[in-house]
């Protein structure tokens, strides 16, 4: 006689739900492994705080606007701006993401990347210059390396 015939109905039971949970726990232990191979340093996206800088009519009020605000950005006191330019100081707070080795040539990237009417004419180890031409002007870019993941950013018209 097979154990199917002589077992209760309760131990039928059991063995579904013993055979539920163990495959909601391979579920979950399967999200948590996935949610761990996701890189916990991801840049933050730089487009929203450029394009709206690149875009202001007066620099000087970018200290108040928040759009303004570059991610890893302490305040907007690191920044200083006068009707023709827009200087910003602040620590990359992300590391290499396996495409691009250090932070100038990831804020490089953005912002080649940003916008469609741009020229790179200068790339070095520790400078990037862009032109970005909008339909009212012509905006300069430059990112630079001030010290280990100091970044300026200066944009002037």
């Amino acid at each position: 006689m097979s154990l199917d015939r002589r077992s209760h109905p309760l131990i039928h039971r059991l063995a579904h739900r013993l055979a539920l949970g163990l495959g909601a726990a391979l579920l979950v232990t399967s999200a948590a492994h996935a949610a761990q191979a996701t890189p916990p340093n991801e840049p933050a996206d730089v487009c929203p705080a450029l394009k709206h800088i690149v875009e202001a009519s007066d620099f000087k009020q970018l200290h108040t606007q928040s759009a303004a605000q570059l991610p890893g950005q302490a305040s907007a006191e690191d920044c200083r701006a006068n009707a023709h330019a827009y200087d910003c100081h602040w620590r990359a707070h992300w590391q290499a993401d396996g495409f691009v080795n250090d932070p100038l040539e990831e804020i490089g990237a953005d912002i080649a990347a940003c916008f469609p009417n741009v020229v790179h004419d200068v790339n070095t180890p520790t400078r990037q210059h862009f032109i970005v031409t909008t339909a009212e002007r012509r905006v300069n870019v430059t990112a630079s390396v001030q010290g280990q993941n100091e970044m300026r950013l200066r944009v002037t018209r």
